[in-house]
C-alpha cells in the first residue's frame, strides 16, 4: 500500500514538472504574437497587443496579454478594443513543436460598429489585407494552428447609425463558440442584456471564411429574448442578407421593441400573443415575408407582408383571414365617463384619443375575412383596405355584408395637425338599429332600410369629436317600430298612461327622412313616417354632442270609428336615455295661430279683392260716363258745322 502512494506521489511531481515546464517550451510574446496573427489573419484587419503577459496554470495552460484593439475600416474608431486576451494551449501538443490554441477569451471587450452619414461602415471589407505576417517559426506554428474556442466574457456591443440616427447596445455580453477551423462549421451560444432585456441564444453558422469573404453562407439561430422566442434557419451574407424560414413567438414584444431603442410600452392583450412564420428574405433596406401566418391574439392570418426600412417603415401586405374578433377596439366606448358640461345624457368619453400610432408607419395593405367582430357590430365577407400616409389612414370598404345588409364606403382617420375623423357611407337594407347604436349611440329605431351619411369630426377626444360633427345624410326604412311612445294606441282610444314609457312601440310601415349636421347637431325637416292608423311628419334637432332631442312629430290621424280623424303634435324633448313624451300643445296653438292668420289673411285678401274689383267697376263707369260727355259734345259740335 505504502509502495503505491509513493508512486502515485511521484507520478503527480512528473506531471507537475511536465505541466509547469511545458509552459516554457513556447513564449508568452510567441502565443500573444500567434494569437494576433489569428485573429488579424480572420478579421482582415490589424490586431495590436500589449506585453503586459501573465502566464495561466489553470484551468488550461496558456497566458494572459494586457489591453488589445482591432482597427476599423474608418478612421474615427476601433473596431474592438478590449482589456485582453487570455489564450490556452494543448499541452500535449507542445511537445510535439505543434501548438494547438483551445480557446482564445476576449476579456471586457468593446465591438463599436459605426456607419458613417456617407454610408461608410468601420466594419466593411473585414477579409482585406489579411497579414501573412511572422517568420518562418511563426509560420510552421500557424500552419497548424486550430482553434478549438472563442469565448467573450462582459464584452460590450453598440450600434450608431448617423444616418438614421439610430443606435443599440448590448451590454453583459457573454459569447462561447467553436470551430475546427475557418471553413467547419461555427457553433456558438451567448447571452447579453440590452435596455433592460435579457436575451440569449445558439448560432450555428456553416462557414465563417464565406461569411467573411462576403458570400452567403447556411446559418440558423435560436434565440430568447425576454419571454419570446426566435428562430431562423437560411442563409445569410455579412452585408446583412437573410433568406430562410422564420418562426417567432412573441408574448412580450415589448422586449423586442426596447431592444431595437422602441416604446417598451406593453401592446393591448388583446392581440398578443403574436406570431409570425413564413419564408424571410431581408436585407438593411428591407424584410419580405412570403407565405406568412400571423397571430395576433385570437386572430388568425395569413399572406405575404413587405417592410420597407426607411426613416418611416412603409408596410405593403395583402393578407386573408377566417373570423377576426376586433371588439377590443370599441370596448370601452361603452364606459363613457358622464361630461359634466353636458346638461343632458349620460355623455361622451372625455378621456384623450392617443392618435400617435398613425405615425409610427406607413402602409398599403389589402385585407379579405370571411368576418370582422367590432363588437356592437359584425361585418361578413369583407373585402378592405388600408392606407397610411403621414399619419392620415384610410379604410375603404369594398365590399361588406353589414348590419343585416350590403355596406361600402370608406372612413379616414387623420392626425397630420390634431385628430380629425371622416366617412362617407352607403348601406343597402342595413339593420337600422344596429347603425344608429353604432353610429351614434341611440337605439330606439329598429328596422331595415338604406342609408347615405358623409361626416367631419375634429377633436382629440370622443366628446369632442361628436361635438364637432358635421355633415348629411339620408334614411330610407320599410316596417319596423319606435320604441319610447306608442301613437297607435294614443290616438287609437287606448289608455294614455300605457302609450309612452319603455314599453310602449310605435310600429310603422315606412319612413324617410334627410338630415344635415352642423357643430354636432343633427338637423330634419322632413320626416314622414306611415302607419296603420295614422300618417306622421316630423321636424326639429338631435344634439349628437349632448345626446339630446328636441323633435315634434305632427301625426294625422285617419278616419276611424273611435276617434274619427284628426291631428296632435308630440313633442320629443330630453337626453336619449329618458326623453321627455308629451303631446305639444304649445305647437298646437301655434298651428292654430297659422290657421287663423292665414283664415284672416286670406279674408282680408279677399276683401280687397272685393274692393279692388268695386274701384275698377266704379272707375269704369265713370270713364264711359266722360266718354259719352264727350262724344256728346263732339256730336254737338260737328253738327253745327254741316248745318
Amino acid at each position: 500500500m505504502f509502495r503505491i502512494v509513493l508512486r502515485l506521489l511521484a507520478l503527480f511531481l512528473v506531471l507537475l514538472i511536465v505541466f509547469v515546464g511545458g509552459l516554457f517550451l513556447i513564449s508568452g510574446e510567441k502565443l500573444a504574437r500567434i494569437a494576433g496573427d489569428r485573429m488579424t489573419a480572420a478579421l482582415g484587419r490589424e490586431v495590436e497587443i500589449t506585453d503586459e503577459l501573465q502566464p495561466l496554470f489553470f484551468p488550461n495552460l496558456g497566458v494572459r496579454t494586457g489591453a488589445f484593439t482591432v482597427a476599423g475600416s474608418t478612421d474615427d474608431a476601433d473596431l474592438i478594443a478590449g482589456e485582453g486576451l487570455s489564450v490556452a494551449v494543448d499541452l500535449l501538443a507542445l511537445f510535439s513543436r505543434r501548438v494547438d490554441v483551445k480557446e482564445i477569451t476576449l476579456l471586457s471587450p468593446t465591438l463599436t460598429l459605426v456607419k458613417e452619414s456617407d454610408g461608410r461602415t468601420n466594419w466593411s471589407d473585414t477579409t482585406a489585407g489579411a497579414s501573412d505576417g511572422g517568420d518562418g517559426t511563426g509560420d510552421a506554428f500557424s500552419r497548424e494552428l486550430s482553434i478549438a474556442g472563442l469565448s467573450v466574457q462582459n464584452g460590450t456591443v453598440s450600434y450608431r447609425d448617423e444616418t438614421s440616427g439610430q443606435d443599440m447596445l448590448l451590454e453583459n455580453v457573454n459569447l462561447s463558440a467553436a470551430m475546427a477551423d475557418a471553413t467547419a462549421p461555427l457553433r456558438a451560444s451567448f447571452d447579453f442584456v440590452s435596455r433592460g432585456q435579457p436575451a440569449r441564444g445558439d448560432v450555428e453558422l456553416a462557414s465563417l471564411s464565406r461569411l467573411l469573404a462576403g458570400d452567403m453562407t447556411g446559418v440558423s439561430v435560436n434565440a430568447e429574448i425576454g419571454r419570446n422566442t426566435v428562430g431562423f434557419a437560411g442563409n445569410m451574407s455579412s452585408g446583412g442578407v437573410l433568406e430562410g424560414d422564420l418562426v417567432a413567438a412573441l408574448p412580450a414584444p415589448e422586449a423586442l421593441l426596447a431592444l431595437s431603442g422602441g416604446d417598451a410600452t406593453p401592446l393591448p392583450a388583446d392581440i398578443l400573443p403574436i406570431e409570425v412564420s413564413g419564408a424571410l428574405s431581408a436585407t438593411p433596406d428591407s424584410i419580405g415575408i412570403a407565405g406568412g401566418t400571423y397571430r395576433l391574439g385570437a386572430n388568425r392570418l395569413q399572406g405575404p407582408l413587405i417592410v420597407a426600412l426607411d426613416d418611416v417603415p412603409f408596410v405593403t401586405a395583402q393578407l386573408s383571414a377566417g373570423a377576426l374578433d376586433l371588439s377590443f377596439l370599441t370596448a370601452e366606448e361603452g364606459s363613457a365617463q358622464a361630461d359634466p358640461s353636458a346638461a343632458e345624457g349620460k355623455g361622451w368619453s372625455t378621456d384623450p384619443i392617443d392618435a400617435s400610432a398613425l405615425s409610427l408607419l406607413d402602409a398599403d395593405i389589402r385585407l379579405d375575412a370571411a368576418s370582422i367582430d367590432l363588437g356592437a357590430t359584425a361585418m361578413q365577407d369583407v373585402s378592405a383596405t388600408v392606407t397610411i400616409d403621414n399619419a392620415r389612414a384610410v379604410a375603404k370598404i369594398l365590399r361588406a355584408q353589414a348590419f343585416g345588409g350590403a355596406l361600402v364606403g370608406q372612413f379616414v382617420a387623420n392626425n397630420r395637425d390634431g385628430l380629425s375623423v371622416a366617412g362617407d357611407m352607403d348601406g343597402k337594407t342595413v339593420a337600422i338599429q344596429s347603425l344608429l347604436t353604432d353610429m351614434a349611440g341611440f337605439d330606439r329605431m329598429r328596422g331595415a332600410g338604406n342609408t347615405q351619411l358623409s361626416f367631419l369630426g375634429v377633436g382629440q377626444s370622443l366628446d369632442a369629436i361628436m361635438r364637432s360633427l358635421s355633415g348629411r345624410g339620408a334614411l330610407d326604412i320599410g316596417q319596423g317600430d319606435i320604441t319610447g311612445f306608442d301613437l297607435a294606441s294614443l290616438f287609437g282610444g287606448g289608455d294614455a298612461a300605457d302609450a309612452v314609457g319603455d314599453r310602449a312601440v310605435t310600429i310603422f310601415r315606412s319612413l324617410e327622412a334627410s338630415f344635415t349636421i352642423e357643430n354636432g347637431v343633427m338637423r330634419n325637416d322632413d320626416l314622414l313616417m306611415t302607419a296603420k292608423l295614422f300618417e306622421a311628419r316630423g321636424s326639429g334637432d338631435i344634439d349628437l354632442g349632448r345626446q339630446s332631442f328636441d323633435y315634434v312629430l305632427w301625426p294625422s290621424v285617419f278616419e276611424n270609428d273611435v276617434t274619427g280623424g284628426f291631428s296632435i303634435p308630440v313633442r320629443i324633448k330630453g337626453p336619449w336615455a329618458s326623453p321627455r313624451i308629451y303631446p305639444d300643445l304649445e305647437a298646437v296653438a301655434r298651428e292654430r295661430l297659422k290657421v287663423e292668420e292665414e283664415k284672416l289673411r286670406a279674408e282680408a285678401e279677399a276683401r280687397l279683392e272685393a274692393e279692388r274689383q268695386k274701384i275698377e267697376e266704379d272707375v269704369e263707369t265713370r270713364i264711359e260716363r266722360e266718354k259719352q260727355k264727350l262724344e256728346d259734345k263732339l256730336l254737338k259740335g260737328l253738327g253745327g258745322l254741316f248745318d
